[in-house]
This record gives C-alpha cells, sequence and structure tokens, in this order.
C-alpha cells in the first residue's frame, strides 16, 4: 500500500466528523447493555475547557471499546442548564436567560463534535426545558404527597451578593462557592427534602431491602476517599440523649453525646444561640442585654466560622440559669457559645473540659472546674500470646512508675532489661502504708543505686495497664502512679549481684527518650514530667469519681448509664447525624418553579400533575431583592386554586439547580417519553449507570443527592434498585504550566479549539490522556502536544510501507502483547501507559522494511479509540468500505506474548549482585545452580555460610548468609 498523502488532520478530521454524523457506525451488540455517563456540563459562555476534554475523552474511549466488545452502549449527553451565572448575565445585560443557555449550548455541542467525541445526541437533554422541568417538578410533588417533602422556617444561608439561599454544602469556610462573598445567617421558610430518611437501611413498599446512603457505600466500586467522605457527611454518631433539668424549673436542657462515659467530669452546659430555652427563660436571665448582645453577633456567622476548630471559642455565661447534673444533682452554669449549631443535635452540649479539646479551651478561658473522671488505659491486645484475656482471672497491683530527670546532662534515668526487648523506668509495687514518694525512693535505690533525689511531686491522675502475664497465667492489671524527681548528684549505692544480672542502668538523652522506651508507663512518666498532662485526655479508659461507676472500662460504663439514664427517665441511646434535610428552596428566577399553590381557604396545595409544567414567566424583573423575582410576576403569581377555585399564588421560589441533576441519569433512558419520567422497561433495559465519570467536587453534593432520589424512587416502587452508579471515577484537575488553577482572571484558560486548531484534534485527545494518570493532577504545556503529533505522523507514515509479508516472529510477541495492554489498560483507565505500548509497538513495526497488514490493521483498531479520525482515514486508505468501529477488536495469543527467556535477579542478602539470562520455564534447581556458579556470586559469599537460598521462578535467587 503506497502512501498517498500529507497527513493533515484539519480536513480529514471534519470529514469523520460529518460521516459519523451522518451515519450509524455502531456494531450490532452481541452482549448486554453498558450505561456510560459524564456528570454533564452547565453550558457557560465560556466554552468548553481542557478539562471538559479530559474527562470526556476518558469516558469515549471506554465507550468505544465496550462498543468494540459488543455491548450496547448508551452514552448521552444534556446540559445542566438552570443556574445563577446565567440569570447575572440577564442581570446584566438585559439578554433573556433561555437565550444565552441555547447559544452557549450549540458552541459546547460544536466544541464537543470538534473533538470527535461519540454521544448519542438523540436523547440530548437541556433541564432548563419545560418538558425536562416538568418531571422535575413531577419528582418534586412525588415527595410532597409522600411526606419527603416539608416547608419549615429555618435560619439558612444567606448570600448577600447574590441575594439567595445556600445549601449547607454550596458553603466553603464561610463564603459562597459561587461568587465568594460572606455568607451570613438568615430566617426564611424554606422547602426541604428528607435526605435524613434514607440514612439506614429500610424496607421498600414491598418489604424488601433497601439500602440507606450509609449502608448503600459497601456495595459500589467508588473511590474509597470518595466513599469516606460521604460518610463523614452523614456523619452517624451512636450516643445517648440526656436530660439536664433547669434548676428550679420544669424546663429540659437535652444533649447529645457520644462519651457518656465522661459525664461525671461535666461542669457546664452550653446552648446554642438559636436554643429556644433563652428565648422562654427570658425574664429569669440577669444579663440579659449581654446575652443578646452575643445572640446578635453570632447571627453574623456561618456555621462553618461558628465551627472551625482554629478558632477561638467565645460565649458568655447565662446568669440566673442553672443546669441539674443528672447523676449529681449538682447545680452547672449555663453558657450559650455559638459554637454550638441549633440545627444539630439538640443545640445544647455538656462541657467536659477535662476529657475534650473544646471544651477545655473554654473551660480554661473562662475560669470554669476541670474534672478529670477517665484515666488512661494501655491494653495488650491482637494476636499476642501476652494480651489481655477477659474470661481469665484478673490481679490488680498499686505501681508507681518513676521519672527521674538529671538537668546537668538533659537525660531521663532509665532501666534497659536483659534478655528481651523491654525498656522503661523504675517501677515497682507500692506496699500497704507506704507514701508514692516513699515506695519511689525505695524502688530507685534497689534497682539503680542512686541515693540523692528531689522530689518534684506526683500527680493526682492514675493510669493502667492491663495485659497477661505468660508466666502467672493470669491477667494483671495494674493501677499506676507517678513520681517525679530531680537527680542532686550522681551518687549511688552498688546494686545488687540479682538486679545487675537482670537488668543495666542507662541515661537517655531527652531528645530520644520517646523513641528509646518501649512501655506505655515510662511514656507516660516523661509526658507528665514534661507537663503534657495540661490537655484533656480524650482517650477512653477507666472510669473514676464517678460513683458506683468506678473502676469500669469507658465501653462498659456507657452501656450502663445508659441503662441508668432509661430507668430513671432522663435520658436514652440515641444515633445522631450530621446530615441535615437538603434544602432546596431558591429565591432567584432562573431555576424549576416549586408546584405549589398557597390558599387562604384551603391552605398549601400541590399543583395538579396535569397542570405541569408550571412554565417561568417572561413578564419578570430579573434584579435580587432578596425575594424571589417571581413574585414581581403577576402572569405567575396569581392563580386560581385548585381546590376551591378562587384566589390564590403560586409558591415564587425556584428549586435548587441540584433537584434537576440528581435525577437526569434517569431521563436519559427514555428522553422523549411523555407520559412519565422514563418508562419502566428502559428503566430495566439501561439502568443502573455502569460507569460515571466526574469531579470530586460533586462528592456531598450531586453524588448525595442523586442517591437520594434513588432511594426514594425505590422506596415507593418506580425503580428496581439502590444504587445510581455502579462504578464511579474522577479525573484530575488539569491545571496551568504555572501550577495555578486555570482562570479567566488570570488568564492562563487553555481553549480546546485554539489546541485542534494547531495540532489537530486526535493530537489534544492523546496529549490529555498521556499526560499522566487520569486521576491525578496535572499542569498543562502545549509544547508536549507536539510529541503526540509527530506519533501519529509517525503512524501515518506506516501505511505507506504495508505489504503482505508475514509478521517477524519477535515482533508477532511485541504486538500480542501490546493487545492485552492496551485492553487490559483501558479496562483499568491506565491510558497513558496504553499510549506508551501504542508508540513502543509503532517504533518496531517502523523497523520493519515492510509491515505486515495484520500488524498495521491491528494497530489502527488499538488506537482508534484514542485517535478516532486517523484511525478511520487509515483504515480507508487500507482498502476498507466500512468504519473501523465496524470491525473487531483484536484477540491476542497467550502462547505468543509468554518471553521465551528472563532475566533472573540474584540478591545477596537483599543487595543486588548479579543478573543472567535463563529460559522462561527453567526450573528452580537450575536457577540456584546457576546462581551459585556465578563469579560474582561467588566472590559475594566467600568464606560465608550460606544460611538459606529463596528461588522465585522466572524472576529471583535470594541468597541469605551469616
Amino acid at each position: 500500500m503506497t502512501m498517498k498523502k500529507a497527513y493533515d488532520p484539519a480536513f480529514l478530521e471534519k470529514k469523520w466528523q460529518q460521516f459519523w454524523e451522518e451515519n450509524d457506525v455502531k456494531p450490532k451488540a452481541t452482549k448486554g447493555k453498558f450505561y456510560i455517563l459524564d456528570m454533564f456540563p452547565y453550558p457557560s459562555g465560556d466554552g468548553l475547557h481542557v478539562g471538559h476534554v479530559e474527562n470526556f475523552t476518558a469516558t469515549d474511549i471506554l465507550a468505544r471499546y465496550k462498543r468494540f466488545q459488543g455491548y450496547d452502549v448508551l452514552r448521552p449527553m444534556g446540559w445542566d442548564a438552570f443556574g445563577l451565572p446565567a440569570e447575572n448575565f440577564a442581570i446584566k445585560t438585559g439578554v433573556h436567560p433561555s437565550e444565552k443557555t441555547l447559544e452557549s449550548i450549540q458552541n459546547f455541542k460544536r466544541q464537543i463534535k470538534s473533538v470527535g467525541l461519540s454521544y448519542d445526541w438523540e436523547r440530548e437533554i437541556n433541564t432548563s426545558d419545560p418538558e425536562y422541568y416538568r418531571w422535575t417538578q413531577w419528582l418534586f410533588l412525588f415527595l410532597y404527597k409522600n411526606g419527603l417533602a416539608y416547608k419549615k422556617k429555618a435560619s439558612v444561608n444567606w448570600c448577600p451578593k447574590d441575594q439567595t439561599v445556600l445549601a449547607n454544602e454550596q458553603v466553603v469556610d464561610g463564603l459562597c462557592d459561587r461568587c465568594g462573598s460572606e455568607v451570613i445567617q438568615k430566617d426564611l421558610e424554606q422547602w426541604f427534602f428528607k435526605i435524613t430518611d434514607f440514612v439506614e437501611d429500610q424496607k421498600d413498599s414491598e418489604g424488601e431491602e433497601i439500602s440507606g446512603l450509609l449502608g448503600g457505600l459497601e456495595q459500589i466500586d467508588w473511590p474509597s476517599s470518595t466513599k469516606l467522605a460521604q460518610k463523614n457527611w452523614i456523619g452517624r454518631s451512636e450516643g445517648a440523649e440526656v436530660v439536664f433539668y433547669v434548676a428550679d424549673t420544669e424546663e429540659e436542657i437535652r444533649v447529645f453525646t457520644t462519651r457518656l462515659d465522661t459525664i461525671f467530669g461535666c461542669t457546664y452546659a452550653v446552648l446554642s444561640p438559636e436554643h429556644p430555652l433563652i428565648r422562654s427563660q427570658k425574664e429569669k436571665i440577669e444579663n440579659l442585654s449581654e446575652v443578646e448582645e452575643y445572640l446578635e453577633q453570632a447571627k453574623k456567622k456561618s456555621d462553618l466560622e461558628r465551627t472551625d476548630l482554629a478558632k477561638e471559642k467565645t460565649g458568655v455565661e447565662i446568669r440566673g440559669l442553672e443546669a441539674a447534673h443528672p447523676f449529681t444533682g449538682k447545680r452547672l452554669p449555663v453558657y450559650v457559645a455559638d459554637y454550638v449549631l441549633g440545627n444539630y443535635g439538640t443545640g445544647a452540649v455538656m462541657g467536659v473540659p477535662a476529657h475534650d479539646e473544646r471544651d477545655f479551651f473554654f473551660a480554661k478561658k473562662y475560669g470554669l472546674p476541670i474534672v478529670p473522671v477517665i484515666e488512661e488505659c494501655a491494653v495488650t491486645e491482637g494476636d499476642r500470646d501476652d494480651a489481655y484475656r477477659p474470661d481469665e482471672k484478673v490481679e490488680k497491683r498499686k505501681n508507681v512508675a518513676v521519672c527521674v530527670y538529671d538537668p546537668k546532662t538533659e537525660s531521663y534515668l532509665a532501666i534497659s532489661w536483659k534478655g528481651f526487648d523491654m525498656k522503661g523506668v523504675v517501677t515497682g509495687g507500692i506496699d500497704d502504708g507506704e507514701s508514692i514518694e516513699e515506695s519511689a525512693r525505695r524502688e530507685i535505690l534497689e534497682e539503680t543505686g542512686y541515693k540523692n533525689l528531689h522530689f518534684l511531686g506526683s500527680p493526682e491522675m492514675k493510669k493502667h495497664t492491663k495485659f497477661f502475664h505468660r508466666g502467672k497465667k493470669v491477667n494483671r492489671h495494674a493501677e499506676w502512679s507517678f513520681a517525679l524527681f530531680e537527680l542532686v548528684n550522681g551518687e549511688r549505692e552498688e546494686m545488687s549481684a540479682e538486679d545487675a544480672a537482670q537488668h543495666e542502668v542507662v541515661w537517655v538523652k531527652k531528645a530520644e527518650a520517646r523513641n528509646f522506651f518501649t512501655v506505655a508507663e515510662a511514656k507516660w512518666a516523661i509526658g507528665l514530667f514534661e507537663e503534657e498532662s495540661d490537655r484533656p485526655m480524650v482517650e477512653e479508659g477507666i472510669l473514676t469519681h464517678s460513683q458506683s461507676f468506678d473502676g469500669l472500662m469507658s465501653g462498659e460504663a456507657r452501656e450502663k448509664m445508659a441503662a441508668w439514664l432509661e430507668t430513671e427517665g432522663v435520658g436514652e441511646k440515641k444515633v445522631n447525624y450530621r446530615l441535615r434535610d437538603w434544602l432546596i428552596s431558591r429565591q432567584r428566577y432562573w431555576g424549576a418553579p416549586i408546584p405549589i399553590i398557597y390558599c387562604d381557604a384551603c391552605g398549601t396545595l400541590p399543583v395538579p400533575e396535569s397542570d405541569l409544567p408550571v412554565k417561568l414567566p417572561t413578564d419578570v424583573d430579573f434584579r435580587p431583592t432578596g425575594e424571589s423575582p417571581l413574585v414581581r410576576s403577576e402572569s405567575f403569581h396569581t392563580v386560581k386554586c385548585p381546590g376551591c377555585g378562587g384566589p390564590a399564588r403560586r409558591e415564587s421560589d425556584t428549586m435548587d439547580t441540584f433537584v434537576c441533576s440528581s435525577w437526569y441519569y434517569l431521563r436519559f433512558a427514555d428522553p422523549k417519553n411523555a407520559n412519565a419520567f422514563a418508562s419502566e422497561e428502559a428503566l430495566r433495559k439501561f439502568l443502573p449507570v455502569d460507569f460515571y465519570m466526574g469531579g470530586a467536587e460533586h462528592t456531598v453534593l450531586h453524588l448525595l443527592y442523586a442517591r437520594f432520589f434513588t432511594k426514594a424512587l425505590r422506596k415507593f416502587g418506580y425503580l428496581y434498585f439502590d444504587e445510581p452508579f455502579r462504578v464511579l471515577r474522577h479525573q484530575g484537575m488539569i491545571i496551568a504550566g504555572d501550577g495555578r488553577k486555570m482562570s479567566k482572571s488570570l488568564g492562563n484558560v487553555v481553549n480546546p479549539d485554539e489546541m485542534t486548531e494547531e495540532f489537530g484534534a486526535d493530537s489534544l485527545r492523546l496529549y490529555e490522556m498521556f499526560m499522566g494518570p487520569l486521576d491525578e493532577m496535572k499542569a498543562w504545556n502545549t509544547a508536549s502536544i507536539v510529541g503526540l503529533r509527530r506519533f501519529l505522523e509517525k503512524v501515518w507514515k506506516l501505511s505507506g510501507r504495508v505489504g503482505d509479508a508475514p509478521l517477524a516472529k519477535e515482533k508477532e510477541a511485541i504486538l500480542h502483547k501490546t493487545i492485552k495492554k492496551v485492553s487490559d489498560d483501558i479496562e483499568e483507565l491506565k491510558y497513558n501507559t496504553a499510549i506508551s505500548a501504542l508508540m513502543i509497538l509503532t517504533n518496531e513495526l517502523e523497523k520493519e522494511e515492510g509491515i505486515a497488514r495484520d500488524a498495521y490493521e491491528s494497530l489502527l483498531i488499538l488506537l482508534s479509540p484514542f485517535a478516532p479520525h486517523i484511525a478511520e482515514e487509515l483504515w480507508e486508505m487500507a482498502g476498507h468500505k466500512g468504519s473501523i468501529f465496524l470491525s473487531s477488536w483484536p484477540e491476542y495469543d497467550e502462547t505468543k506474548i509468554k518471553d521465551e527467556t528472563v532475566m533472573i535477579v540474584v540478591q545477596v542478602n537483599g543487595k543486588v549482585r548479579d543478573r543472567f539470562e535463563a529460559a522462561a520455564d527453567a526450573p528452580e534447581a537450575e536457577l540456584k545452580e546457576t546462581a551459585l556458579a556465578s563469579e560474582r556470586i561467588r566472590q559475594a559469599i566467600a568464606e560465608k555460610e550460606v544460611k538459606k537460598v529463596i528461588v522465585v521462578p522466572g524472576k529471583l535467587v535470594s541468597i541469605v548468609i551469616a
């Protein structure tokens, strides 16, 4: 075959894009469905960016490969078209959002087609099309009728610039994630979806199990970081709700705590600024003006600002109110503090400063008592013969651990036991009638001989260790007291022969002590000396100063305390969640209208389904005023009541744009259905989505909301699956060459139109896939595209040397390895290494005088998902009439990818000393003999005892010498 022309991507890419538009190039499916979906884009006026190209090319490669495999691939595209940018543009220019949106969509489509992306455009959807948002409104009514949509007054995140409400997920570091303005709190009547109803597993209308938002995470193949982020956002906490009565009243302060075991250390209670008790007990508050001033300040802060761990906590004592401790009856001061949120838990917390960092710093600031009630306990666990055995007898002993510090050498006195690896401080039992200081001095003298010491003191708190004594066959529970000394001088008595035989006395530099000591009591002792006790003990342990619960481990204590609370009627076990119901009201125009009508006579009524869609009006003033622009549209706002026929008004808020994107994957299955959001037949044929790709920034927004919609529809019989997206992957962000995020304001945005014009779409596709691992962040470098363009030119030139000569045997092995490598890498999204393998194969074929036709055509098919235009052109030049995508994916022969010889590495004590070539199937004995016969190895092991020779066939011989 002779090459007729030079590689001209500008010409051939337009040619094949037109061909694909006019012809069906999907092969006949021989397998089941495979639904591949990109997170559909917002059609911004800026057009497609290189991040879109990365995402869409990655899924295009997979889609084309799956079609080659015989799957019935569904790969649609649509537009997440509602949102603030189009409305803000309308405010500035007067151009209606629908006009700007349609203009942007046309530009996006042009750009997508120019990159050669294979979408099913017959299924295109647009969320701002009334025929789409009709079903968004239907879904709202579905939730409303099933008790999953409700309206209530709530303190909400308010963006003063965009003049609209934001969901918690849309507030980042106290700022609006859209415009960057500081978010404030505002009380408004708002619509919510009850996403919290679907946290835990439940049953559908037929009694079938539905996995919850937490349990369902175990069923899906998503990045572990994404699943963990959703789990943390949901924030399930098991604990107890406890009632603190307000002294001298019948009023209650209910607090939720996961650490009921610490309740005897509670020295104060804290209310959120929103807590109703502050209003109901107003007359009793002695410093009301101070409290009200604090409440006003709190209103100016977002929830994220208020709970920022890095910020100093503030509060005001509510003088005149006291809380009664539920176990002791002791009266505790009550504070109001903005770090407690009214919409989380009960809106009140108990302050336990000895065992909680936030409470600790708050107590320090306001001079509140700090009462330790948990003593640290180190329990030996795991697969060890000294692991604590809960079912065995326990012997309890009172011990002392002694920290002796030499200020002259800045060293600690240590004991290093002979015969086994145990390094600690001086320890011993406390005899009856002995003080801690007396027993400590006795043990120091006996074990080390040192006499002259200055006693610094003994901290009140004790610590514990639990282990199984191997010799005595009994559990030991050691209760540790601590004695702190400074060395006065080095005078010492001679140690007994018995002690000298058992251990060595050493001094350890202060800087090295942490790594030197191997036992918990030694690390505790030096920690106390270094005043690490001036912090809360937040770990679990053994209870003290807790009345009848003293001596219990934290877990057991929580169970018994919860039972006591329930018996006394002052508390109960409870599960709490960080997740709040989804606030969906927005005071903007460009969104789906909420299908609700208000009538003075009939109340709140849903719009009849026959009246859907409730369309957006055109007689609207877009300028933001703090209420929805729809209020100012007479044609929209005024309506007849569907119940009594009297005058009524429509709901003027629109829905959060995430509502539209929370179900679009369902509509793609049946986008032209006028009778349902999708038919049961279409849903059963295509759903759930098999592969989903998009940005990790949607983890706690779209991805969580889509799962909620799926589970709600499943519960009431509309769907038969629990999870919308079986497999999810995130693409890494492409940043500018200077390491900064691409931004119009920085002038570092790369326009894909310019790249395709200069280098061609195939070069752009290859470059973005070759930049590095798909899920990692990558820096753009336009100069690097040249290398991919040269690679395509090299493939182009091969066409002139194709003939009927057979492929050389060694080249045949490379071909079959490449087929396997590219196939495996596409499945695993390792596109950069797949392209590298194609480059290697191309280089090998280039060395041949005549290139075997079957090898060349296999190369073209392997290349086609990555660079479809050039593959089509070269396929046609090779004499084929139809599209390359109607051909068959090449298969590799296992027998031809096995190497006849392999390189064996020889190690001596872990270091590589030699290598030799051997038959791939050489037996272990032969490999061992060859390795030991090597001159280099003989020198390396000369006069040494060979203890072991480990052979890994086909790879390694490892020699261990004494």
